[in-house]
């Protein structure tokens, strides 16, 4: 009451002066609302099923122990090609040769007649997976691909045929060789007569024959003329060495 009636007499403050524009706050306007976002959906992980990883595993043991067996019937196997060796029982050789496939078996066979030992497993080894599934597999690589020693075992078959024929003893039993051995070995054949043949025209300088230029010479050269000495006329006289002194008889 008593700041009206001052008010109206006059004695009242002035008001204060608008802010400027610039100086104004200006309330922030407030952002839009946002949808949240929704997760990702979870990767569908499929639930195992136990009767496939029952399998799997089947699978697995039932590898293992082929592997182990498989370096078990090449322990016969060798000791059976081994002259050397004690006799191998035949229910257990029948065996051996049931386990192992016929490829490699003739190939232990062809090692045994070149001479050529076989490494085998011992227990310790063969009750390590890893090293039996290796050995396998090297071995079964070796009687498809090493006609080195095909050849070498072929070449000792055929000596051992014409042996048993000259002293009228048993034949040997045959050797079946894969086919594709067979053309393994005919190419490793056609390949050594290639170098026989390139390095004998190297040491003849080009030419297979024996009347060739010599090593060097150019393509094309002409055939050096044999050396000719100084010839001796006909009417020539042989000069008569002169006598030794002395009695003559």
């Amino acid at each position: 009451m008593l700041k009206t009636l001052l008010r109206f007499a006059g004695f009242s403050p002035p008001a204060p002066p608008p802010r400027p524009p610039s100086a104004r706050r200006v309330a922030p306007k407030g952002r839009p609302a946002v949808a949240p976002v929704a997760p990702p959906p979870a990767p569908v992980v499929p639930v195992e099923d136990p009767v496939e990883a029952k399998r799997a595993w089947a699978r697995e043991i039932s590898a293992r122990q082929a592997n182990r067996r498989f370096a078990e019937a090449v322990v016969l196997l060798t000791r059976a090609a081994d002259r050397d060796a004690s006799r191998v029982d035949p229910g257990d050789l029948g065996w051996a040769r049931n386990t192992v496939p016929e490829d490699v078996q003739t190939y232990l066979r062809i090692r045994a007649l070149a001479g050529l030992r076989m490494r085998i497993l011992g227990d310790d080894e063969r009750n390590d997976p890893s090293r039996t599934a290796a050995y396998r597999a090297d071995l079964t690589h070796l009687a498809a691909t090493d006609f080195e020693t095909w050849t070498a075992g072929l070449s000792a078959f055929d000596r051992a045929r014409a042996a048993a024929v000259r002293h009228g003893e048993p034949m040997p039993d045959p050797v079946n060789v894969p086919s594709a051995v067979e053309d393994g070995i005919a190419k490793l054949a056609a390949e050594k007569a290639r170098r026989l043949t390139e390095a004998a025209a190297r040491r003849t300088g080009g030419n297979g024959g024996g009347g060739g230029t010599p090593a060097g010479t150019p393509l094309g050269t002409p055939p050096q003329a044999p050396p000719t000495g100084t010839r001796k006329a006909d009417d020539d006289e042989e000069p008569t060495p002169d006598a030794p002194a002395g009695p003559k008889r």
